[in-house]
């Protein structure tokens, strides 16, 4: 049946997409002789979205629209007869977004205003309905049924009671607790997670936020830098990435993630005689982790750089220049007729790309252990391909493998015409790898980082 549903659906939306007007009407009108009307009265309101002022398709909309929303407001009458409130305000809901879809294309259609006066104290004895239901949900602790039922009071009227309280109650409550639990456990991350949810939703619950601020100031993870080591035979390439991870650390979202001021730890680390070496023991560790104030080492090494460029390769292609000979028909009237001769102009192509391989090493300053260890890749490159011709490029045509003129390729050999014809520098490519890298680098900290702050 469902399947069926779906076919039926599909094809009113081809004939909708395919038709204008006046067969929608027709087949509208079908319809509603077949007792079909809400299907009718959409397709009358497709016909009307095409043309707004045609008259027919109006005069249509008005009798069925006005139909399907007796119909609906019928729904609503069963409901409120059944005492079904809930029922009841979903109908009448119903009942009123398509009276003002029908309006919103200028149809007015009839809504009885004693169906508004009966909606109303329908509506009232829902709310307090479900208030009452929602505070005995909170008073047992279901808060997510809790939440529901507040939150549909605050649709259906914001200011009722103190619906909007209650619902906030209902939602921070449970996540306060888990934060306090998450917290008391070590669990920084969800706890911090969890009293973010909680004040984004109400800033003064408890002391939701005073908690998240704890959860963060004793799951921070602050690491520090020391200089990068170049194992590559690329100068200075140490420092270049140590600049581009520093910045890319340093944006990171991760709000546990800190690195130790540069110039505080450059100091520590060099009467420490540790800035170059990197070279760390258990007892050194813990050492410089109570000098630094940090929780870990961060330190790499540029394992490799690899830059390789081909040689210019040339090709002498064949093609045809048009140009224009001037003729006289039979009767003696000036005449162009194009012509082509038959040329050679030169193809190039070429490409570069450079590679680079970045070992980061997470040292603990709590024990001296190895906390993570990464080989990181990344690679650019570019390439180029372009043409050269003497002649007038304007005219110029490429040749069929046949030897004949290729006029549906000069659209692309124009494109040869006027690219680039200079790689992108190495040391361009250079910087979008080290880049690339940084943000590598910053990636595998943040994901060890999620197994270490929890």
């Amino acid at each position: 049946m469902k399947f069926a549903a779906w076919v039926v659906a599909f094809a009113a939306l081809l004939f909708v997409g395919c038709n204008g007007p006046k067969a929608l009407v027709k087949k509208g009108s079908e319809l509603e002789n077949a007792g079909q009307i809400e299907q009718a009265a959409n397709l009358y309101y497709a016909a009307v979205m095409k043309d707004r002022s045609h008259v027919d398709a109006l005069a249509s909309l008005q009798r069925a629209g006005q139909g399907v929303l007796n119909m609906r407001l019928d729904d609503f009458q069963s409901a409120v007869a059944l005492n079904d409130r809930a029922e009841a305000v979903r109908t009448y809901e119903a009942a009123m977004a398509y009276f003002d879809k029908i309006g919103g294309v200028n149809v007015r259609l009839d809504f009885p205003e004693r169906h508004k006066m009966a909606f109303n104290q329908v509506k009232s004895a829902h709310m307090d309905d479900l208030y009452e239901e929602g505070m005995e949900d909170l008073a047992t602790e279901r808060f997510n049924d809790a939440l529901s039922k507040f939150e549909e009071i605050v649709r259906l009227d914001p200011s009722f009671r103190d619906a909007d309280l209650q619902a906030d109650i209902a939602y921070c409550e449970p996540r306060y607790r888990s934060g306090k639990t998450a917290l008391s456990v070590g669990e920084y991350r969800s706890a911090y997670r969890a009293f973010d949810e909680v004040i984004g939703r109400k800033l003064d619950f408890k002391d939701a936020a005073a908690l998240k601020d704890e959860a963060l100031a004793q799951g921070l993870y602050t690491i520090a830098v020391i200089g990068f080591q170049n194992g590559s035979d690329r100068p200075n390439l140490e420092n270049k990435f140590r600049t581009y991870v520093m910045q890319e650390v340093a944006n990171s979202a991760d709000p546990f993630l800190k690195v130790v001021d540069r110039e505080n730890q450059q100091m520590i680390l060099q009467e420490q005689q540790l800035a170059l070496s990197g070279m760390l023991d258990e007892n050194t560790a813990i050492e410089v982790g109570g000098l630094l104030g940090a929780k870990a080492l961060m330190k790499g090494t540029v394992v490799s750089y690899e830059a390789s460029q081909t040689e210019l390769r040339r090709y002498t292609r064949q093609g045809f220049e048009s140009y224009r000979v001037e003729k006289v028909n039979a009767e003696g009237k000036k005449y162009y007729d194009t012509q082509y001769r038959a040329v050679t102009y030169m193809e190039f192509e070429q490409s570069r790309e450079v590679s680079v391989t970045f070992n980061l090493a997470l040292i603990s300053l709590a024990t001296g252990e190895t906390l993570a260890s990464e080989m990181i890749t990344r690679s650019k490159s570019d390439a180029i391909r372009f043409a050269k011709y003497t002649g007038n490029r304007n005219n110029l045509f490429p040749a069929n493998m046949s030897g004949t003129v290729n006029r549906s390729g000069q659209r692309e050999l124009q494109g040869l015409l006027a690219s680039r014809q200079e790689l992108i520098a190495e040391s361009t490519l250079l910087n979008d790898a080290v880049q690339e890298s940084a943000k590598g680098i910053r990636e595998a900290l943040e994901r060890n980082l999620l197994e270490i702050v929890p």
